[in-house]
């Protein structure tokens, strides 16, 4: 009996120093959590992801990828199963898995992973808080739902808890944090605590332990961030918190924030703060970084910032901040990144440059005015500097020169000015330059030549001036440069053809001659060589704008191969020639092709079929033939076409009505030789702009749908009949013209409703009848026209006390009876002509005395009488004074001498 006992006690010796199984004389893992694990594995769908599976092949568990084992008793103390998705945000897309109730076999788990994973939002098994030796769970991104297990309670071992990102995750209260003592590391970040309104007292029973707080995101409610019954919270283990992005917090900064002088990165964007910073934000005198960007704080930056020593990151963007940054940020001798951007920061200090060690300095989008401090120039180690939307005045300093490690420079809509400096030159690691709508001038400097990593130039809105350096041809990353606006003169340099990364070159409105025939050359050969080595992640050239400027000669045939091109403009130039459809035979990514304005002929065959669709077509002045074009039926996605001076006759084709589905619209087939009448189909669009004058169209006016329309031109033509009521949706309208027609009948009275309009003008139509008196003073009306028609009686009152008004045209109509005086009220008035009328009475005192803005004044023919008042004399401005054909006696007043602005002073010699 001893003897058995002694082979039961040497063989319980045995198995316990050796595990249980054996394959070919070598331990493995245990069995039955092998078998478990590939239960686990065969609801887990890694279809995108094949690589972890496919080494759990063999009896070793423990050599498979992502489990680990004790290497002693070989237990799976390790299980990472997490997805690798190419996109985090898509994750939900990936084919749902499954947990196996078999994971409870892995009783000595210490490390879970199942993050990234698609559970098709079920909610987490209450068998995840069975794992007495877990230490680290990884729920995040894995689409779980409802409730957090109250299970949770047993894990007391867990340092490390990631539930964050389960959209659909919806804890009723956190009292299962009870239990986790061990906790280090908590992050809920993403799901959804809207219910929680006592987070912070939950929260607090493991803060002694707990070293990360994330709470971003997550829905939270002010609840108990304020309660003044708040118990002793231990912050002496917190070192980084972050309650970012949560939009209904909307408090004043609680005070206790501030009482954690632990903390090193502190995270309170978007958090609906406003009020003022306290003095005692310089009690965080460990923060690293500090964010509190996103919110509505406002008043100074305190002083006490200067105690923050030890910030490596301070973002303060978009919130109210006013005043200057103060001195004593200069103490922040360890700041690498400083966002004040969007506030409204009035003053950049000299001290600025005892940031020595600023890398990414965004101060863009504020009121900072003066002239920028030579000290920026101490700002060594700056690689990112945006300085733009604010009043910075003056030249940029040369000291600017000392930022040699910079990559990014913004300094657009400011108010610099000058000559760039040459030191800017020494930017050598330079990828992004704009200093565009600005007041810089003279030649871009010949130093621009050592950008050589430059990849985007910006400098449009300026006063640049002389040509295009030869160095720019040379600056081979170059894939934007953009000097539109400018005064840039010459030709385009041939070696411009050599920038084969360019994918938008902008040159509008400058005085650039020449032609184009070696810059198309040589962007349409680097197409052809674009899966040579050199060239193997080539764009292509997106944009081609040289619109405005002052080219000439033809546009070059081998223009068609360049296949990226999304817009091409070479509008109001001095181009000539036909095209062909060899100019368009590969633009089949065209969006914008603007030719208008040139000497050109459009010659392609009757069936051509654009390989383009575009939004918008300008072709003004070009001759695309005398029929309408019949290849505008392939545009079906056009929202812009102008075809004005285009020499086009005939009809407007029915097809030309359904073409588009566009619900916003600009047309121009101004100056042709359209006729007939317009197709009812024309109503099929929502018109935003539509020029159809000088025409010969007939007919009632067409039928519109004019709900958004701002711009209707429907005048010379031979439309005829009255103004249709449709018309009284047209209540955005800004511009009205139908002068120069046989429109008949009288105003109607819902003009009264266009509180937009700008400028009216129904002259020299068959038009009758008294004026209504139902204009107001909030109207916009600045140009009125209703010369020779056939009104009568009085000018009301609303008509001409428009303090708007700059032009007023009456003439040749049957108006009667005194001027109004209401038209004192017009003191903008440019030009008044009420001539050819039958407008009685004296010419009244207070023309000279309130319409002092006058150029144009014609009384003739009425039938004013009585003296010519002296006090005309006192319109300084007036050039045109017409009284002929009046009633009037006495003597031309003596003043009338005075009139300056009519002598034409001739200053060549």
């Amino acid at each position: 009996m001893a003897c058995l006992s002694l082979f039961v006690f040497l063989a319980s010796l045995i198995v316990s120093a050796f595990p249980p199984c054996y394959v070919r004389g070598t331990i493995s893992c245990i069995e039955t959590e092998r078998i478990a694990l590939l239960s686990i594995k065969a609801g887990i769908n890694h279809s995108d992801d094949q690589s972890l599976f496919s080494s759990w092949t063999g009896h070793d568990c423990c050599k498979w990828q992502g489990v680990s084992c004790n290497h002693q008793s070989r237990h799976v103390i390790k299980l990472d199963l997490r997805q690798h998705p190419s996109n985090v945000s898509y994750n939900f897309l990936m084919p749902p898995s499954k947990l196996n109730f078999s994971l409870i076999q892995l009783h000595h788990l210490k490390h879970l992973d199942l993050s990234m994973n698609n559970f098709n939002d079920s909610p987490i098994p209450d068998f995840i808080g069975s794992f007495p030796n877990l230490e680290y769970l990884n729920l995040s991104y894995a689409e779980f739902s409802g409730a957090i297990p109250h299970t949770f309670r047993n894990l007391s071992c867990l340092r490390y808890l990631d539930l964050s990102f389960n959209v659909f995750l919806q804890p009723n209260d956190l009292h299962w944090l009870s239990g986790m003592t061990s906790l280090h590391y908590l992050d809920l970040s993403g799901d959804n605590l809207s219910k929680l309104h006592g987070w912070l007292y939950d929260i607090n029973s493991v803060l002694p332990s707990l070293s990360v707080l994330k709470l971003s995101n997550a829905e939270l409610q002010d609840g108990s961030i304020y309660a003044t019954t708040m118990p002793h919270l231990n912050y002496t283990s917190l070192r980084v918190l972050d309650l970012s992005h949560n939009y209904d917090l909307n408090l004043i900064l609680p005070q206790w924030l501030f009482n954690l002088t632990s903390v090193v990165d502190l995270d309170l964007s978007s958090c609906a703060m406003y009020g003022k910073l306290p003095v005692t934000v310089g009690n965080l005198s460990r923060l690293r970084v500090f964010s509190l960007s996103g919110n509505s704080l406002d008043g100074v930056i305190p002083e006490s910032f200067g105690n923050l020593g030890s910030l490596e990151k301070l973002d303060l963007s978009k919130n109210k901040f006013i005043g200057s940054i103060p001195e004593s940020l200069n103490n922040l001798t360890n700041l690498k990144y400083f966002d004040l951007s969007n506030n409204k920061i009035g003053k950049l200090p000299k001290s600025i440059g005892s940031l020595q060690k600023l890398q990414i300095f965004d101060l863009s989008s504020n009121q900072v005015h003066g002239w920028m401090p030579a000290s920026i120039g101490n700002l060594r180690n700056l690689q990112c500097l945006d300085l733009s939307w604010n009043l910075i005045s003056g030249p940029i300093p040369e000291s600017f020169g000392n930022l040699t490690l910079l990559q990014h420079f913004d300094g657009a809509v400011n108010n610099l000015s000058g000559k760039l400096p040459e030191a800017m030159g020494n930017f050598v690691h330079l990828q992004f330059l704009d200093l565009s709508q600005n007041l810089i001038s003279g030649k871009l400097p010949e130093s621009f030549g050592n950008l050589s990593q430059l990849q985007q130039l910006r400098m449009q809105g300026n006063g640049i001036t002389g040509g295009l350096p030869e160095y720019v041809g040379k600056l081979s990353h170059l894939w934007e440069l953009d000097l539109s606006n400018n005064n840039i003169n010459g030709s385009l340099p041939k070696v411009m053809g050599n920038l084969c990364k360019l994918q938008t070159l902008d040159l509008t409105s400058n005085m650039i001659s020449g032609g184009i025939d070696d810059l198309v050359d040589g962007l349409s050969k680097c197409r052809e060589n674009k899966y040579g080595s050199a060239l193997e992640s080539w764009e292509g050239l997106g944009k081609l704008n040289l619109g405005n400027n002052m080219l000439n000669g033809t546009i070059p045939e081998n223009i068609g191969k360049l296949s990226e091109l999304i817009q091409l403009d070479l509008s109001s130039n001095s181009f000539m020639g036909v095209l062909t459809e060899s100019h368009f035979a590969s633009l089949v990514s065209l969006t914008l092709l603007d030719l208008s304005y040139n000497s050109l002929q459009l010659n392609v065959s009757e069936n051509w079929k654009p390989p383009f669709f575009c939004l918008i077509i300008g072709m003004c002045s070009v001759k695309v033939g005398s029929a309408f074009p019949t290849w505008l039926k392939t545009q079906t996605y056009l929202s812009s076409l102008c075809l004005s001076d285009a020499g086009i006759s005939g009809n407007i084709p029915t097809w030309f009505g359904y073409l588009s589905p566009t619900s916003g619209y600009f047309l121009n087939l101004s100056n042709n030789n359209l006729e007939g009448r317009l197709p009812t189909s024309l109503k099929n669009y929502t018109f935003y702009h539509i020029d159809l004058s000088s025409n010969r169209f007939e007919g009632p006016l067409p039928e519109l749908d004019p709900t958004f329309s701002l711009v209707i031109y429907l005048n010379n033509n031979s439309f005829s009949g009255s103004i249709p009521s449709y018309f009284a949706n047209a209540t955005f309208i800004q511009v009205f013209s139908v002068s120069d027609n046989h429109i008949n009948g009288s105003i109607p009275s819902f003009f009264c409703n266009f509180t937009t309009l700008e400028l009216l003008d129904i002259s020299n139509n068959d038009m009758s009848g008294r004026l209504s008196n139902f204009w107001n003073s909030t109207s916009m009306l600045q140009i009125i026209n209703l010369s020779n028609n056939n009104f009568i009686g009085k000018i009301p009152d609303g008509l001409v006390s428009l303090t708007n008004l700059r032009s007023l045209h009456l003439r040749n109509n049957d108006f009667s009876g005194d001027l109004p005086l209401s038209l004192k009220m017009a003191n903008k008035l440019v030009t008044l002509d009420i001539g050819d009328n039958k407008i009685s009475g004296s010419i009244p005192t207070w023309i000279g005395e309130n319409l002092s803005s006058l150029v144009v004044l014609r009384l003739r023919s009425n039938l004013f009488q009585g003296i010519i008042p002296k006090q005309l004399s006192k319109l300084s401005s007036l050039q045109i004074l017409d009284l002929a054909h009046n009633n009037l006696s006495g003597c031309i007043p003596h003043s009338f001498g005075d009139f300056k602005a009519m002598v034409v002073t001739n200053h060549t010699q």
